[in-house]
């Protein structure tokens, strides 16, 4: 269901994101196990930190002998030696582990972070495109680039970090027990109180961290909108507007991510506050015990230096718990992306074409919008292979519907479509469109290269190939005199070139391809007169042998094509040739009559090459 961009997005279920994110840790779980064995021996380096300062107090210091010093034949100053240079290899040996464990543990969630992103990108590229049409670009863009980051979060600052509390708070707490059960069991009075803040705080930071997310994706977008689109903004002098858009969202933005950080710092102010009572009663009955004389005072040192790291883990098991739950925000609107499920999409029986004819039959077809609203009714027809079928019709008539439907951008509501007499579902979508050349309305270039935005319809095409296509659809007429040739970028968006030529490099790019069926929106409807007879002429000759689907409100472009489809309201309302039709009251009549088109045997000529 799509949400309202201020809707407040539901708590993620932590337990069963973790679930998810599991599955992506399966092809590391060597990798994973080594560290957590790392985890496991540098939380044993950990408790045995104090235990030096204990030795020196109780035995180097005091008058208690140690027994296996006496056996080496240490005397106090060998014994307090060998305690130090134990106590410094101890300190390398941790600075050692815990470089290890870091840079195993971020190893092993940016290559999960890349598995996730590969599949999340491969998803996007199935799903139709009434998807993108309710979604925004910019927020798409960010749960790629920073919500899979939730994956690595959970894994390097949640899991190993929990592991790491959780062996040293049992370790800790068995070593506290064997020192004196009384201290250690009013630490563990403590754990239930903090465990109820973590719950009850710990949800609401699950709510605002995605509130957060969702808020600096709304922020993207504005700004996105606002600079995508700069020709417009200063063309209609809209800058206050746009400005006032986006600080709006920024503010928005800031404000979410202040209410997440003060609840944070709360949260982390209730724990200390939680941990400062057990603290204190610890304190007061450990010294107690210490002035009756049932612990010793190296014994009491490492109870002090345990508790004063005992509450580390405790903390940072608190904090980890809220990173989980910041993370499952991200990770959960990257699963909501992967559990949409393609519109169009390739059945289990699906064949890949051999060998391509080119005739394409529509059999009763209709078509309805998801919101409702039909854009094709009853739509019958064939074209034969070879043949140039132009749509004609007024603006929402449904020509580009129509069109969308051959290369399976969606799908009939009813009726079918056949290509060389097989079911277009029955033909594995990849293989269908290897077959399909399509040329957009609205020109599509890369920031490239002249040369690459060519060959983005074939890349493994020659240098020679590209020329060809080039040549064909009219580019080498300018690209030869461009500084850099067919190197020279054309920016974003193809900004560097002028709309007509941006329209040729779309047709060389489709041609390039060497489709068996061509499909051109509006094809010439960039062009000056004298370049649209040049392309008009070009697509005759590249369309021999094609079948070519032209799609024109400039109805010079469809002069020549055999055979034109008129569409009002989503039917098919005439059907024939220009010279059959001009000649009939309907609605083409009226339509060259309103474009106030030469006569039929006015021929508008090709330019001289």
């Amino acid at each position: 269901m799509t949400r309202g961009p201020l809707a407040l997005a539901p708590r993620p279920r932590t337990l069963g994101v973790l679930r998810r994110v599991a599955r992506y840790l399966r092809p590391y779980r060597g990798r994973f196990l080594l560290q957590l064995l790392l985890v496991a021996v540098l939380s044993a380096a950990e408790i045995a930190k104090p235990w030096p300062l204990k030795i020196v107090v109780d035995h180097v210091l005091g008058d208690r002998p140690l027994e296996p010093a006496r056996r080496l034949g240490l005397d106090a100053h060998g014994l307090l030696v060998a305690v130090c240079v134990g106590a410094l290899a101890l300190h390398v040996a941790l600075a050692l582990l815990r470089l290890l464990l870091n840079r195993g543990t971020i190893e092993i969630g940016q290559r999960m972070v890349a598995d996730l992103r590969a599949e999340l990108v491969a998803h996007l590229h199935r799903l139709s495109l009434g998807f993108f049409g309710r979604r925004r670009p910019a927020d798409l863009v960010y749960r790629v680039a920073y919500d899979t980051l939730a994956i690595q979060s959970m894994t390097m600052n949640g899991f190993f970090p929990l592991a790491s509390s959780v062996l040293l708070l049992a370790g800790m707490t068995a070593v506290l027990f064997r020192i004196d059960a009384t201290l250690a069991t009013i630490f563990v009075g403590v754990a239930p109180v903090l465990l109820l803040a973590i719950r009850v705080l710990g949800r609401r930071v699950s709510v605002l961290a995605r509130e957060t997310r969702e808020s600096e994706s709304r922020l993207l977008s504005e700004a996105e909108r606002g600079i995508g689109s700069i020709a417009v903004v200063q063309a209609f002098t809209a800058e206050p507007l746009e400005h006032e858009r986006v600080m709006r969202a920024s503010s928005e933005a800031l404000s979410s991510a202040l209410r997440l950080n003060l609840l944070e710092t709360g949260y982390t102010g209730a724990v200390n506050v939680v941990m400062a009572f057990g603290t204190v009663a610890v304190l007061y009955a450990g010294a107690t015990l210490g002035l009756a004389g049932r612990l010793s005072v190296g014994e009491l040192l490492v109870f002090v230096s345990y508790l004063a790291s005992l509450y580390t883990p405790l903390s940072a098991l608190s904090q980890t718990v809220a990173r989980l739950q910041s993370g499952a925000a991200g990770a959960s609107r990257v699963f909501e992306v992967l559990d949409e499920q393609p519109g169009v999409r390739d059945l289990p029986h699906g064949h890949t074409l051999v060998a391509v004819r080119g005739e394409v039959r529509f059999e009763d077809v209709h078509f309805r919008y998801p919101e409702g609203d039909f854009g094709l009714r009853g739509i019958s027809f064939t074209a034969a292979p070879g043949s140039q079928v132009a749509l004609v019709g007024p603006t929402g008539a449904g020509k580009s519907t129509l069109a969308s439907l051959i290369p399976r951008f969606h799908d009939p509501t009813q009726g079918r479509i056949l290509l060389d007499g097989h079911p277009l579902p029955d033909i594995r979508l990849r293989s269908l469109r290897a077959q399909i050349g399509v040329v957009p309305q609205s020109p599509l270039l890369f920031p490239a290269s002249l040369a690459e935005n060519i060959r983005y319809g074939h890349p493994s095409a020659s240098d020679e190939q590209v020329r060809a296509a080039a040549a064909l659809a009219g580019v080498s007429s300018f690209a030869d005199a461009l500084p850099l040739g067919f190197a020279t970028p054309v920016g974003p968006a193809g900004h560097a070139l002028s709309q007509g030529q941006m329209q040729r490099v779309a047709i060389a790019r489709a041609l390039l391809r060497d489709p068996r069926i061509l499909i051109l929106d509006e094809p010439t409807s960039a062009l000056d007169p004298e370049t649209e007879a040049y392309v008009i002429g070009a697509l005759e000759r590249a369309g021999k042998g094609r079948t070519t689907f032209i799609i024109a409100h400039r109805l010079s472009t469809v002069r020549r094509a055999h055979r034109l489809l008129v569409l009002d309201a989503g039917r098919v309302v005439q059907d024939g040739t220009y010279e059959s039709l001009r000649t009939v009251d309907g609605l083409f009549r009226r339509l060259v009559d309103a474009h106030g088109l030469l006569d039929a045997q006015d021929e508008v000529k090709e330019p001289s090459t």
